[in-house]
């Protein structure tokens, strides 16, 4: 049994179909769910009976709780940045990532006063990365998306509020939202009157990298969604600053920011402001998620394999060889049919039949702790190979001794020199 199934993990004959990429449902159910403290977790799917998702952190995880999101969505309101990454921080001490959230949440009271349904990335101060803010938006589908910022670096005086918007290359209805979001922003904001500032990015454009794509992942990762990005003023100039900490300004942008939405969803209004695109690859770096940390949402949980006698004389051997502990050989079986499966021309797992599938319930455990990122490898290989978990640790194991007690293959014969025959 062992050398068939081994064999077929070792084969590259037909393509993979995502073993460890699948962003589709495993199982019908719900595209996103909210968990602890109200956060959005999107379903990636079900795998041997158990929930994946994706965290706030990006990563798949674990997780059986939390209640499913119902109803379409109108609106996704993302406020840009949030934990270290503090966007930009005005003299008066004013936080974007803070601002951004403060707007974003009267925004969604304007738009719920006029009948819209509306979603926000996050309601609290996290740190989540761009890719799990559109994955987000990518499973909630919503009829408009906007991600609200405040501005930080432009030292050009000018007349008006230095409003940007950015919408997505070659888009009309992305365009046209971020045509009227720049137009009611800064007529909003006109109507006090401060030494603004401006870059040349006044007005609605598309901000682009090599070869034609957007620069802003937002924008990139989310088309098919009329989508746009606000900076409504500029942070890092002190007089604005002033003006929009106070809430009776922070509420005259948020009603800019909601009619400007509506009249998107409601009327056929142009928009105006437009400029051409432009190349500017360059970003701040920030939205990568590098250093988050997720919260524990599913404590971790213990497997046990058995193994007989001779099975786990071998594991021993193999992992004492390796330097390391029968549980960590154990889990990196798992992970190695992971990777197997990821590469480029690799089998497509199928379900073992009853004759290959691994005895897993010798007289001889293993205990392996899984943490619930660990728990999403381990039921999408079950899933894959139609094996309980108990069962895919044993295949993985013994994945691992076979491919650590294969033969080395021999070297190259010495060569001796002209002239020195041995004896």
């Amino acid at each position: 049994m062992a050398t068939v199934v081994l064999a077929t993990l070792v084969s590259t004959t037909a393509p993979a179909a995502g073993v460890g990429n699948d962003n589709g449902n495993g199982a019908s159910g719900p595209a996103i769910v909210r968990g602890p403290d109200d956060v959005l977790l999107p379903v990636v799917g079900t795998f041997a009976g158990s929930r994946v998702v994706s965290s706030t952190c990006g990563h798949e995880v674990v997780f059986e709780g939390g209640t499913a999101h119902e109803g379409p969505v109108d609106v996704v309101l993302d406020p840009g940045h949030g934990g270290p990454e503090t966007g930009s921080v005005g003299a008066n001490g004013l936080v974007e990532r803070d601002l951004n959230l403060t707007v974003a949440l009267r925004v969604e009271a304007a738009l719920v006063e006029m009948g819209y349904s509306v979603v926000l990335t996050r309601r609290q101060d996290l740190h989540m990365p761009i890719r799990q803010r559109t994955r987000i938006v990518r499973a909630l589908e919503p009829r408009a998306f906007v991600s609200i910022h405040h501005n930080g670096g432009a030292v050009r005086r000018s007349d008006t509020p230095g409003t940007e918007a950015f919408h997505q290359v070659d888009d009309a209805d992305s365009r046209r939202l971020a045509g009227l979001l720049f137009e009611e922003v800064q007529a909003a904001l006109s109507g006090y009157w401060v030494p603004w500032v401006r870059s040349y990015h006044q007005g609605a454009s598309a901000r682009l990298r090599p070869p034609r794509t957007d620069t802003y992942g937002v924008l990139r990762l989310t088309r098919g969604i009329p989508s746009a990005i606000v900076e409504g003023l500029y942070l890092s100039n002190p007089p604005e600053a002033q003006l929009i900490a106070l809430p009776e300004v922070q509420e005259v942008e948020a009603r800019g920011l909601a009619t400007a939405i509506h009249r998107f969803l409601a009327t056929n209004d142009p928009g105006s402001g437009f400029k051409d695109p432009f190349f500017d690859p360059h970003t701040t770096g920030t939205g990568t998620g590098r250093g988050c940390v997720d919260r524990e949402y599913t404590a971790p949980v213990d497997v046990r394999t058995g193994f007989t006698a001779e099975e786990f004389a071998s594991l021993e051997a193999t992992a004492r060889r390796m330097g390391r502990s029968v549980d960590w050989l154990v889990k990196f079986g798992v992970y190695t049919l992971r990777f197997l499966g990821d590469l480029p021309g690799a089998t497509v797992p199928v379900p073992l039949t009853a004759d290959e599938r691994p005895d897993a319930y010798g007289p001889i455990g293993v205990a392996v702790e899984w943490d619930q990122a660990e728990q999403a490898a381990l039921v999408r290989m079950a899933a894959a190979y139609g094996l309980t978990r108990t069962e895919v640790q044993k295949l993985g194991a013994t994945l691992i001794v076979f491919l650590a007690n294969l033969p080395a293959e021999p070297g190259p014969a010495a060569e001796t020199p002209a002239g020195e025959e041995g004896d």
